[in-house]
């Protein structure tokens, strides 16, 4: 039977996956595309969009980066799944990935990024190029880990957490649900869910509760 892959998104990944297409193809017949102007009317357009093709023919692959608690990417995937598309994770060929990896689906692993042996990525997670994700990590749902970051030996993250480029993340911590860091830098203590850590909130905010606790030492590359 004829199997197709439907790209819809827009951004970085969608770009890869484009252009590296023939090396990804693997038990895939051919590749279309569905280019977003921005993420503004992901749902809308995959409600328009998907119902053209069959369920039975067709793979569809979400692919949106790093966006607000990346929820885009996740209204294009969820959409997909509730009209019977099946999706499947794509993994740059220059990724090394542990055999006993276990990763879900809608998952892109990207050019050079390393998953050591005992890891766990949820569905629709992103994992950017020339990442290293140390051994036991477990890395939930709907997430997206910048390029050049690298995350300690048996941390826990949390769902719909963005984590962005060049950060360091250290051991055995925990990053609570709904957590931004943005910030280059290593971050070495446990972060409480709704913590954020970015250009507008370079000391650390909660977007609800108390102060968090964690402590960090943030390398600034823009010299904030």
């Amino acid at each position: 039977m004829t199997q197709h892959l439907v790209l819809i998104g827009c951004g970085t990944v969608f770009e890869t996956i484009a252009s590296t297409w023939p090396q990804l193809s693997s038990g895939l017949d051919d590749l279309k595309l569905i280019r977003l102007a921005s993420t503004d009317q992901a749902a809308v357009i995959a409600n328009e969009q998907l119902p053209l093709f069959n369920p039975s023919e067709t793979i569809v692959f979400a692919a949106v980066d790093e966006n607000a608690m990346n929820y885009a990417r996740l209204e294009i995937y969820g959409r997909a799944r509730i009209l019977g598309f099946k999706s499947k994770t794509l993994i740059h060929p220059s990724a090394m990935i542990a055999i006993d990896s276990k990763i879900g689906e809608n998952c892109w692993i990207g050019a050079g990024a390393v998953i050591s042996s005992g890891v766990s990525i949820g569905n629709n997670t992103f994992i950017g190029a020339q990442t290293r994700l140390d051994y036991g990590v477990n890395i939930s749902a709907n997430c997206w880990v910048g390029p050049g970051s690298a995350i300690g030996n048996a941390t826990s993250i949390g769902q719909h957490v963005t984590i962005g480029s060049d950060i360091i993340i250290g051991a055995a911590i925990t990053i609570g649900r709904h957590c931004v860091i943005d910030i280059p830098g290593a971050y070495l203590e446990s972060f409480t869910e709704g913590t954020f850590i970015d250009t507008l909130f370079p000391s650390s905010a909660r977007i609800y509760a108390s102060k968090p606790t964690a402590k960090i030492s943030a390398i600034n590359k823009a010299g904030d």
